[in-house]
């Protein structure tokens, strides 16, 4: 993932978001206009994500990548999600922590014969629950999908804004984009080689910023959260349910009336009613019970993809466990 600040002098989001409103208001009113999203409680609300999206379909021309490309690329990814109108999955706690503590970066062939169902969507985090090794908080990572035998999932239309694909070195890559509360620019990209091999170069850099080992940690959380997430929306179909009405109701301003309208969309619950699971030791043998500690959770492989389609081939979630508790 790389990074560089957007306005060093303003280091906190919402206010650039404020001055962007000021000037931009139409725009802004025509995208609150074509849709509105009821988000649950701790999660970021459309007030802001609305602005972000404006300024992704402002500066998504690839002139602006001559200015900064890390810049543009969150841009470039951001506008796609918006104009595909592509869906949002709020991540809950706890499924968090079980994808924090299953290791997707280092299984050989985790995804061999990739084939995305969705070309681009968004995962929104719980406040207060990841941070950048600088203290900047993510609350959404725009997940992107690209294919070259698809080159439509690269390209969106919304009113007057054209999104155009641009060249892809490898054949099947993903990318993940976020601006922290800070202002930070992160954005990462993995190719997938043959066999599923994850083709990764931590030592290359777009943005302006330097990588730190912590900065580069942070990126390694990230990458294996949304490998965990890519994998799960494909074979644990179960993890997911719908936002309801009541879920994503927020309190109302002295007698005003919370209205939904045709252009209301909610998310959809990533993991719910996810609970982690834990055993007791047998205590077999001479040696002690071990102390409490998680073991490590894991994808399981469970047949080759030669020669068959992504979807018929199975790949079991073997999850985190606490032992001892």
């Amino acid at each position: 993932m790389k990074r560089i600040i957007l306005d060093p002098n303003n280091l906190n989001r919402n206010r650039t978001l404020a001055a962007f409103e000021k000037v931009n208001k139409d725009l802004l009113v025509k995208i609150r206009a074509d849709r509105t999203y009821k988000m649950p409680p701790n999660y970021i609300n459309w007030q802001i994500l609305s602005g972000i999206a404006a300024i992704a379909l402002s500066t998504c021309e690839p002139d602006y990548a001559k200015i900064d490309v890390s810049a543009f690329i969150h841009s470039y990814r951001t506008a796609l999600w918006f104009a595909q109108d592509a869906p949002i999955y709020c991540l809950t706690k706890e499924l968090i922590g079980a994808f924090d503590r299953t290791d997707a970066l280092h299984k050989p062939g985790i995804l061999a014969g990739w084939q995305p169902s969705l070309p681009t969507f968004m995962l929104a985090i719980p406040k207060g629950l990841i941070f950048t090794p600088d203290g900047g908080e993510i609350d959404y990572l725009t997940v992107s999908c690209s294919d070259c035998e698809h080159p439509e999932w690269n390209r969106g239309k919304w009113r007057h804004v054209e999104i155009e694909p641009f060249n892809l070195k490898h054949h099947l890559y993903f990318q993940i984009c976020t601006v922290d509360s800070n202002e930070t620019v992160w954005t990462s990209g993995t190719a997938i080689g043959d066999n599923g091999v994850l083709i990764y170069d931590e030592t290359s850099s777009i943005g302006k910023s330097i990588m730190s080992p912590a900065d580069k940690e942070f990126v390694q959380r990230i990458r294996n959260l949304v490998i965990n997430a890519l994998l799960a929306l494909e074979f644990s179909p179960s993890l997911l349910t719908d936002v309801t009405e009541t879920e994503a109701k927020t309190k109302s301003k002295g007698f005003a009336i919370e209205r939904t309208s045709s252009n209301t969309r909610y998310p959809r619950w990533f993991g719910k009613n996810y609970q982690s699971q834990s055993v007791l030791s047998t205590g077999k043998g001479t040696h002690l019970s071990p102390c409490t500690h998680w073991r490590r959770g894991h994808w399981r492989v469970l047949e080759s993809c030669e020669g068959k389609r992504w979807r018929d081939t199975k790949r079991l979630w073997i999850e985190p466990v606490l032992v001892n508790p």
